[in-house]
C-alpha cells in the first residue's frame, strides 16, 4: 500500500493510492487503525503534504560510503545520530528556501523509515512489525555552515531542509532499493 497526506478543498486528509492514480480517502489513524471512505480523488485534485507529521526526525550521518568519501570523512565505528526538527519538513515538489547566510547547499537522498509505534529497548526480531513503511527523504544541508560550526544542527535545521514523500510505501524491501536524486532533471545521486 501507498499512504499519503494531502490537501483537498482546504482540508487535510489521508489517503491510499489505488490503481490509475486514484486516491481513496481514509479516516482514522494510518499508523494503527483506519477505514477507507467512499471519497476518491485524482492526483490533479490534490496538493501533496508531507506524508506524516513526526514529533522528531532522527537521522544517521555518514551512512553511505560514497557520500562519506565525497565529503572526505571516515565512516564512524558507531552510528552518527543527529536530529532535524519537524519544521524542516516540506512536501514532494515544494521549493527549498536558500538561507541568506549560506553559500553552499547540498542534497542527500535518503530512505526514511516511518515508525508506527514509539519504540524503545526493542528486540531486533521485533523491529519490522513496528515499521509502517518507507518514503523518500532529502537531508538538505548548508555544507559551508556544517564545516564552519563543526556540529550539524544549524546546517541541517533550516525550514524546508527536509523534502519528503510523496508516499509511505508499506511493501518495500529496504535491502533491495536504488536511491536516486535528480536536481533540475539531472541525475545527481545514484546509490
Amino acid at each position: 500500500m501507498k499512504y499519503l497526506r494531502f490537501l483537498q478543498n482546504g482540508n487535510i486528509r489521508y489517503g491510499l493510492l489505488e490503481k490509475d492514480n486514484i486516491i481513496r480517502e481514509v479516516v482514522g489513524d494510518i499508523f494503527n487503525n483506519h477505514k477507507n471512505t467512499e471519497n476518491v480523488y485524482s492526483l490533479s485534485e490534490i496538493t501533496f503534504l508531507p506524508p506524516c507529521v513526526p514529533t522528531k526526525i532522527i537521522a544517521v550521518g555518514l551512512n553511505y560510503f560514497d557520500h562519506a568519501n565525497e565529503v572526505q570523512m571516515k565512516i564512524p565505528d558507531e552510528p552518527l545520530i543527529f536530529m532535524k526538527p519537524p519544521s524542516t519538513l516540506i512536501a514532494h515538489n515544494d521549493n527549498i528556501i536558500y538561507p541568506k547566510m549560506s553559500k553552499q547547499l547540498d542534497y542527500e537522498a535518503e530512505l526514511a523509515v516511518i515508525i508506527k509505534n514509539g519504540i524503545k529497548n526493542i528486540e531486533p526480531e521485533d523491529v519490522f512489525k513496528n515499521i509502517l513503511g518507507y518514503t523518500c527523504f532529502n537531508d538538505v544541508t548548508a555544507r559551508d555552515l556544517q564545516k564552519k560550526d563543526g556540529q550539524w544542527t544549524r546546517a541541517k535545521s533550516f525550514n524546508t531542509f527536509a523534502p519528503v514523500g510523496p508516499f509511505i510505501s508499506t511493501e518495500l524491501n529496504p535491502d533491495n532499493l536504488q536511491i536516486k536524486l535528480y536536481k533540475n532533471g539531472q541525475l545527481m545521486q545514484n546509490s
